[in-house]
């Protein structure tokens, strides 16, 4: 039925004035089409094509969730650029990076910032205008995700929605309808675990309490025998505590695809564009930019004009322009550079070098970013470590852990327990991890209280880790 179907996808995007989604997963394309009226839409066809590594895996996306000490959208975009070049291995001409504002107070704006490498998006962006197929947007698999939350659930606090594909799983953590975090975690044996170990250290690092769990995506065991949805609620409640629930796509009378979840993706991207709720990000930027034929030929008429009119104007300042002119031009830029900087930090003195005093303002945040799940060594993230330290605090004592310092293969604890005898036990259980070559008590001293003993604990990491 999905091959008679097809052969005629084209004529149907083409003959439809409606908002298409389109979810290219490794299997399979999805289409899902909405209808959209003045006040309501509803879904007017849906249909896949099989393909063979089709996707554009979320393991191919950067995503961030930052704050940044600026509050002036304008002044965002400028600062986005040193972010990037600070928070990934690439250089930002390699990549398309989009963000949205998710939260702002008066001293700073929370910011999730996606990026994922130009020529992975090119090569997408081509594939599908070859087979005359030229999307307005390509947007990510959080903002579809974030579209079906905003349109099935009615949540205010905080939650996990996790699609699943046929190759992976995508999990994103929302508070009410703000994405917080983002994860695509591959379909290989134990990716439960995985899954429930990542929530289990996002709430232990923003002291969140995830609510609930909801499931979305293919219903079907890779091998087709039987549904997946008994098998992976037993394993989640197993693991997490909390027994996930399946997004009904047919709940709606109008918005409805009956026993379909594979298509939860593609609905969620035309959602996305036709309501405008949610997380949206668009990596069609830059040189990728969408264009329609008419205004692309009078883009180039235009481009053409503008390079006759610079060769002209160029030709003339050749011979008139004098050095003064051009130096005083340069220190026109420099002024503004150097009031930007300063309306963007009001603080910072003894202005020499903009850009260098801009990365320093920056490397904090940075740091703080590595406890998201930046690697330490091997496979082991700083997350790891902190989970493993608490989870060697023994249960027979009272401990408060006051600060965790991860620098280089040096941990360094500060922190509270009952007496003495307690600190010394807290010394021998993290002695027992494998992860920890060496374990010392630096200071141990009665605090104001007496039944109180205030510790501190330098730890090396092991080399075989």
């Amino acid at each position: 039925m999905e091959e008679e179907r097809g052969g005629d996808y084209k004529a149907l995007l083409e003959e439809s004035v409606k908002i298409a989604g389109i979810d290219i997963d490794k299997d399979a394309v999805r289409v899902v089409e909405l209808q959209k009226g003045m006040r309501t839409f509803s879904v007017a066809g849906f249909f896949s094509v099989p393909v063979q590594n089709g996707n554009l895996s979320g393991r191919d996306i950067s995503f961030r969730w930052i704050r940044l000490p600026i509050t002036d959208i304008k002044k965002m975009e400028k600062a986005i650029s040193f972010e990037a070049e600070e928070l990934l291995p690439f250089s930002p001409d390699e990549l398309v990076i989009d963000y949205q504002a998710i939260e702002k107070t008066e001293k700073d704006t929370a910011i999730a910032l996606v990026a994922v490498k130009k020529e992975k998006v090119s090569g997408h962006l081509n594939t599908l205008i070859e087979n005359g197929i030229d999307p307005k947007a390509i947007d990510i698999t959080p903002s579809a995700i974030s579209a079906i939350a905003a349109c099935y659930l009615d949540q205010k606090d905080t939650y996990t929605v996790i699609h699943i594909g046929s190759a992976d799983a995508d999990l994103a953590v929302f508070h009410g309808r703000d994405i917080r975090f983002f994860r695509n975690i591959p379909l290989s044996e134990g990716w439960e675990r995985e899954a429930c170990n990542t929530l289990y250290i996002y709430q232990a690092i923003n002291r969140e309490e995830i609510k609930n769990i909801y499931i979305c995506g293919s219903t079907r065991l890779p091998d087709g025998q039987g549904e997946r949805d008994a098998i992976l609620k037993k394993e989640l409640f197993a693991l997490c505590s909390i027994e996930p629930a399946r997004i009904d796509l047919s709940k709606g009378a109008d918005i409805k695809i009956e026993g379909n979840g594979e298509y939860a993706k593609a609905l969620g991207l035309a959602l996305r564009e036709a309501d405008g709720k949610g997380f949206k990000i668009n990596l069609r930027k830059g040189e990728l930019a969408y264009k329609r034929k008419d205004a692309e030929l009078k883009k180039r008429i235009r481009y053409t004009s503008l390079l006759a009119g610079i060769a002209v104007f160029l030709l003339i300042l050749n011979f008139s322009v004098k050095y003064y002119t051009i130096e005083s031009r340069y220190q026109g830029v420099a002024k503004e550079i150097r009031k930007a900087f300063k309306e963007a930090f009001p603080d910072a003195k003894n202005i020499v070098n903009e850009g260098q005093q801009m990365k320093a303002a920056v490397a904090e945040t940075k740091k703080k970013l590595r406890l998201l799940g930046g690697r330490v060594k091997g496979d082991v993230t700083a997350l790891d470590l902190f989970k493993e330290v608490t989870e060697r605090m023994p249960a027979e004592h009272r401990v408060l852990l006051f600060e965790f310092n991860l620098e280089g293969d040096k941990i360094r604890l500060f922190g509270e327990t009952t007496s003495f005898e307690a600190a010394d036990k807290i010394k021998e259980a993290l002695l027992k991890s494998s992860m920890f070559k060496e374990v010392a008590i630096s200071d141990a001293k009665i605090g104001a209280e007496q039944n109180k003993v205030k510790f501190r604990i330098n730890i090396t990491l092991h080399e075989a880790i």
